[in-house]
């Protein structure tokens, strides 16, 4: 078979000869055992600091469809927050000890945009510590709480827009 390529395009055609290179997993380079604990003692500490945080908003919450997607996202913490901790006592044994500095805000809406912003970094966060390890327990637990936030980013923008 000899399929017609654009020119420039870098791919062979007819009988030249190429090899595909096997990306190296983890795709961001392995993390140590240290730091992947820090990444998840991090993560204990920011879903229990956004699930306070969710908390107090909730109360401030203007109607309906602003209690359901915050109730929601503070589930979900919950969710996460235990996950996050039973992973940790998977490596370590132990219980996570933890403090969290309660989220201040001035406003409804600027504590809406914050929620906003704090989901997306977390997500992103979530991402690169899956993709920096071939353990398959780490890389569910991450990608799920990731999955999530970023619907919790989808949901904190739309109630930022009603506002």
């Amino acid at each position: 078979m000899n399929y017609h390529q654009p020119p420039g395009s870098g791919i062979p055609n007819g009988n030249t000869a190429f090899k595909i290179q096997t990306p190296q997993l983890p795709l961001l380079g392995p993390n140590d055992f240290g730091r992947l604990l820090r990444n998840i003692y991090d993560s204990i500490v920011d879903e229990a600091t956004a699930a306070e945080f969710y908390s107090r908003l909730l109360r401030e919450a203007p109607d309906s469809l602003h209690r359901e997607f915050i109730q929601h996202a503070y589930q979900d913490e919950l969710e996460h927050l235990d996950a996050f901790t039973r992973l940790y006592r998977h490596f370590t044994g132990q219980s996570p000890r933890y403090t969290i500095q309660p989220i201040q805000y001035r406003t409804y809406k600027e504590g809406i945009l914050m929620a906003l912003k704090g989901e997306l970094e977390a997500g992103g966060f979530y991402r690169d510590v899956q993709l920096s390890t071939t353990d398959q327990l780490v890389r569910d637990t991450f990608y799920l709480a990731m999955v999530d936030e970023l619907e919790h980013a989808t949901q904190f923008g739309v109630l930022y827009n009603t506002l």
